[in-house]
């Protein structure tokens, strides 16, 4: 016979089982926090800009319209200026349950201040700081401009291509090692010039580096790492080929070839669905590119000749079939050997070490004023 003691132990065990199968039942499914239907969003300029800022709002937009939730905007916020930490307070204040930083210094900017949000989803698009409550989001944008380069270097007479860059960071950097790669592929005589403006939107200086860099240095095709596309509008002027970033340029002549473009929609997209998921602060890289359709160039000028289309196709299978455009063979505009024949350049080092330019890379040393 079974004690009064023995069923009682055994009620209080059923009953906690119980506790425990309807607790599990309530909260199936639930992350640890409240997810918010707002999605924040700064910007270093105008939602309206045909460049960096514009593009990225209007992929930020339609990601959050396809997803079924609001986008907050904080648009103009200067970097250094002080204007980040209160872009992101007011965000946080209005509801938003994500934050997307999406200007490089925006990320050293907010290193103290997340701390203080532990519950909100900080997402930045630069890979120099991350960690903690800092995600990030980029796209491979070194694949099409090492496309864009294979065109230069096959189109370029006098073998000199310009590059007009705002400043030295591994983003930047490891465009131009990407493009300078591809020119050499195209053209094993031809030199990239890089010129340094300083900033990243700022019409006059991006005008006078292209000035000296088809006058001074004889560069018949120019590109750039900036915000907008000063830079093509400075070589229509002057008549020679450009090759545009961020978005497809109408109303150019034949000498504008094509754009290394992103599709900002789809890696919202992937960001959003993420914290809608609850990931959450996990801290998750989402580097994604042209297996993903990402990244792409636009179509291309009539000047893009079929021989120079077909090199480019060949190019574009390989990054697909074998994925690095740092593979094989690469050395150092000092000789030194970076990448051996059989191996590729790590994520990692592209991410975070890209302190190194290629051969290829030489600089015009005077600074635009």
């Amino acid at each position: 016979m079974v004690s009064k003691k023995y069923r009682s132990l055994l009620l209080v065990t059923a009953l906690i089982l119980l506790a425990v199968i309807l607790l599990f039942i309530l909260f199936a499914g639930r992350t640890d926090r409240e997810i918010e239907d707002k999605i924040g969003i700064v910007l270093s300029g105008s939602t309206q800009e045909n460049g960096w800022n514009g593009m990225n709002y209007a992929g930020a937009q339609e990601a959050c319209t396809s997803l079924g939730v609001r986008l907050l905007v904080k648009e103009n916020v200067e970097e250094y200026s002080g204007q980040c930490e209160q872009a992101v307070r007011e965000l946080v204040e209005d509801g938003a349950g994500m934050i997307l930083l999406t200007s490089y210094g925006y990320s050293e900017e907010v290193q103290d201040l997340v701390k203080e949000y532990p519950d909100i989803v900080f997402n930045v698009n630069f890979f120099e700081r991350q960690g903690g409550q800092l995600n990030t989001y980029f796209v491979r944008m070194y694949q099409a401009r090492y496309l864009s380069g294979i065109i230069a270097g096959m189109r370029t007479e006098s073998n000199v291509v310009g590059y007009v860059a705002a400043m030295p960071n591994n983003e930047v950097n490891r465009g131009i090692n990407a493009f300078t790669l591809g020119v050499k592929r195209g053209n094993p005589n031809a030199e990239v010039i890089v010129l340094w403006t300083g900033a990243w939107d700022d019409k006059e200086k991006e005008t006078t580096a292209v000035e000296k860099l088809v006058q001074e240095c004889s560069a018949d095709v120019v590109t750039y790492h900036q915000n907008q596309g000063n830079v093509v509008e400075a070589a229509e002027r002057l008549g020679v080929d450009s090759i545009g970033y961020h978005r497809e340029f109408e109303g150019c002549s034949p000498h504008y070839l094509t754009s290394v473009v992103c599709n900002w929609e789809k890696i919202y997209e992937e960001v959003i669905s993420g914290y809608l998921k609850g990931r959450g602060n996990a801290a998750e890289n989402y580097w994604i590119g042209m297996e993903a359709d990402a990244v792409k160039l636009t179509p291309y000028s009539e000047l893009v000749t079929d021989e120079i289309q077909e090199e480019v196709e060949k190019a574009r299978e390989q990054i697909l079939s074998r994925g690095g455009v740092f593979s094989g063979e690469i050395y150092d505009r000092e000789g030194n050997l970076i990448c051996d024949e059989s191996e590729t350049v790590s994520d990692e080092v592209l991410l975070e070490h890209v302190d190194w330019y290629v051969e290829g890379v030489d600089f015009y040393e005077e600074s635009v004023d």
